[in-house]
């Protein structure tokens, strides 16, 4: 379940300053199995994800990565991710959502490069990076505004130990995006970039200079989907974000991540998630 922060809690001074908790999130397996999440980004903020049990795959950026019990995910702003678990892995993930985060020579909300990895261990640290996480979704679960310099003393230390984790662990980023992108990276890249576009195999095969059946062959050789498979993922997973982060009415929705009318986004939201748009933002939105 998701839980919004009231209002701006900044880490307080320093590097971390403008930096305050957006929401949280809690998910377990029981809920994942029911209320699946596609391949989406945050527009706005940085995502740190700590797995409390179980272990699971993620897709960032286009990259599969291992996690398990202590592992941190980082979801840099923008950056397309999904979690893919096994049924009766025992999973569990808490989530911190974070704005106003600046750091020199990188992005708003990216707290590493694209060098950096995308998944980090926390080891003997892991009973910290817990008591961090969970004091952070505690307060903001239960509104207390009277925690709020607690919140940012906890959000500041929280930063200050991931960034340490990403210096000490950037020399083991494997796989990693820093390989060179080959033909399916490039069709991922553009997809990306123009899913919520009119997106056709003739399109994509023009924009590369490649033939449709190539495009088609080549990606899903190397992500297990067709680009169109891929591209109806993505806006469905965008679609679930802007359920759940805003009150936009459904059809702006489903017009903006591209759908060209309510009904083929009625029902391919219904094929990947198993809910139609308006159960799902129901059954997603604590308050």
């Amino acid at each position: 379940m998701q839980y919004f922060s009231t209002g701006p809690r900044g880490a307080g001074n320093g590097l971390f300053e403008k930096a305050h908790v957006a929401y949280v999130n809690y998910l377990d397996e029981k809920e994942f199995m029911q209320l699946p999440r596609n391949f989406h980004c945050h527009d706005s903020t940085l995502e740190l994800v700590l797995a409390m049990s179980g272990s699971t795959v993620a897709i960032i950026d286009g990259f599969p990565w291992n996690a398990a019990v202590g592992d941190i995910l980082i979801y840099n702003k923008g950056v397309y991710h999904q979690e893919i678990t096994e049924k009766s892995n025992g999973f569990s993930l808490l989530c911190i959502g974070i704005a106003g985060l600046q750091l020199p020579g990188l992005p708003e909300n990216h707290i590493c490069d694209k060098k950096a990895p995308m998944v980090l261990h926390t080891g003997y640290d892991f009973e910290m990076f817990r008591m961090l996480f969970t004091r952070i979704f505690e307060i903001v679960r239960t509104g207390d505004a009277g925690q709020a310099p607690i919140l940012g003393s906890y959000l500041n230390v929280l930063l200050g130990e991931v960034l340490l984790k990403c210096e000490e662990q950037k020399d083991h980023s494997s796989p990693g995006p820093a390989l060179k992108k080959n033909l399916a990276e490039k069709i991922l890249v553009w997809l990306n970039q123009h899913y919520t576009e009119q997106v056709s195999l003739q399109r994509i095969a023009r924009e590369l200079s490649m033939s449709p059946d190539y495009v088609s062959h080549t990606f899903k050789k190397q992500y297990g989907y067709s680009p169109m498979q891929y591209v109806n993922i993505l806006r469905v997973g965008q679609a679930q974000t802007r359920l759940i982060d805003t009150k936009d009415k459904i059809a702006e929705i489903a017009t903006d991540v591209g759908f060209n009318n309510i009904g083929n986004f009625n029902r391919a939201f219904y094929l990947l998630v198993g809910l139609s748009p308006r159960e799902f933002r129901k059954a997603n939105v604590s308050r």
